[in-house]
């Protein structure tokens, strides 16, 4: 059951850890375990929390990193098998509707890649081997070439309409769950290893204590439409009197499967690099990524937001057009493509865009449709939630 509180004992003394941290924050909803105490502000360059109200330079221009061709990373990669023209057409007038410049880096099938450069015990079908070389030869890349982070997508990636917007509040979020401030070269901090923002499974980590919390967020799945087969309890924010079944979180993730969008920084990259191919090694990359957060091999510093910020889209047609690794025998014919773990889908909403309509229809009903400045509306701040005493 869940219910409003009055925090006492526990609460003190984490007041009085705050205030020696200099930490503004307000008290707010819990349930029968965990108790909300909501932060009023952000890491500022500093590396103290700044009240919501200010804004440092510094920050203002982490923000407008964020807004840039490359969404305030160096480079944005998007994996995708050469013979899938049909998905690399629809990328690309995605991203360029998103005005986002990125890369192709081609897929990789399991049967061209030679015994010998399999680890040791790896042990998995042609497509999930596939997979995993594809990921890691961009991996590869970044460490040759010194590339200081990446957003990499799969090409059947479908974001939403406002996705950039998105994107300033997860630098916002990487920050404060880490706690280190935006710096020149990172508008996300230096101190993550990946940020998932399209997956299909993502716990917190047991120990998590601080959210990253963005309230009445209109671009949220609501809850019948998430499809991931593993998520954090969202009780202490959609149930009770004030429950908003309309919140995305983030947090310090302990397991993350499917690898549709995520952030990578360089010392990530080389991380998984070196456990996933140079030494004894039998998981797909996704799992293999998941394990490593969970375990922290190599001091992992994992983010997820749930629900994701990116889903996947489904063509129309054969179903085995549908993926590049599974279902391969399945021929049913889907009359319509679609868009899943997306709300207001830039796929779904490709000819709205290209002939200027200002209002945006979603994958979902009954949400109804909006205008960009209504899918913007949202904005967040930290929580610190603690167990009740």
């Amino acid at each position: 059951m869940h219910a409003r509180f009055s925090v006492t004992g526990f609460l003190l003394t984490l007041i009085l850890f705050v205030y020696s941290r200099n930490i503004p924050f307000l008290v707010g909803q819990a349930t029968a375990d965990r108790s909300r105490c909501l932060s009023s502000g952000q890491v500022g360059q500093d590396g103290t929390w700044r009240a919501a109200t200010e804004k440092s330079s510094s920050e203002s221009t982490a923000h407008q990193q964020v807004l840039n061709a490359t969404v305030g990373f160096e480079k944005v990669y998007t994996i995708s098998l050469p013979e899938r023209s049909d998905r690399r057409d629809a990328f690309t007038l995605q991203a360029r509707l998103s005005n986002i410049s990125f890369e192709f880096r081609d897929g990789v099938l399991g049967s061209d890649i030679s015994p010998k450069a399999l680890p040791l015990t790896f042990d998995q079908d042609e497509g999930t081997k596939g997979c995993w070389r594809a990921h890691l030869n961009v991996f590869q890349e970044m460490v040759r070439k010194n590339v200081q982070s990446a957003l990499i997508f799969e090409d059947d990636a479908d974001w939403d309409v406002a996705f950039r917007h998105q994107m300033v509040l997860a630098a916002d979020a990487v920050s404060f769950v880490t706690t280190s401030p935006p710096g020149r070269e990172s508008p996300y901090g230096n101190d993550w290893d990946i940020l998932s923002l399209g997956h299909c499974a993502a716990v917190p980590q047991q120990d998590t204590e601080n959210y990253f919390v963005i309230p009445k967020d209109p671009t949220v799945l609501p809850p019948d439409a998430r499809l991931e087969w593993e998520k954090p309890d969202m009780g202490p924010w959609e149930e009770g009197e004030l429950g908003d079944t309309q919140t995305r979180l983030y947090f310090r993730t302990a397991w993350l499967s499917c690898l549709t969008a995520y952030a990578v920084s360089l010392r990530g990259a080389q991380k998984i690099l070196y456990r996933q191919s140079m030494v004894p090694w039998n998981e797909p990359v996704d799992n293999g990524i998941g394990t490593m957060c969970k375990n922290g091999e190599l001091n992992m510093s994992c983010i997820s937001a749930f629900p994701t910020l990116v889903g996947i889209s489904k063509p129309a047609g054969s179903a085995n057009r549908g993926s590049d690794i599974r279902d391969q025998d399945n021929v049913y014919i889907h009359e319509q493509g679609w868009s899943e773990m997306v709300l207001y889908s830039i796929r779904q909403n490709v000819p709205r865009l290209l002939t200027g309509l200002k209002t945006f229809v979603a994958t979902h009903s009954p949400a109804p449709e909006k205008t960009m400045g209504e899918l913007t509306s949202a904005v967040g701040h930290g929580e610190y939630l603690v167990d009740n005493v």
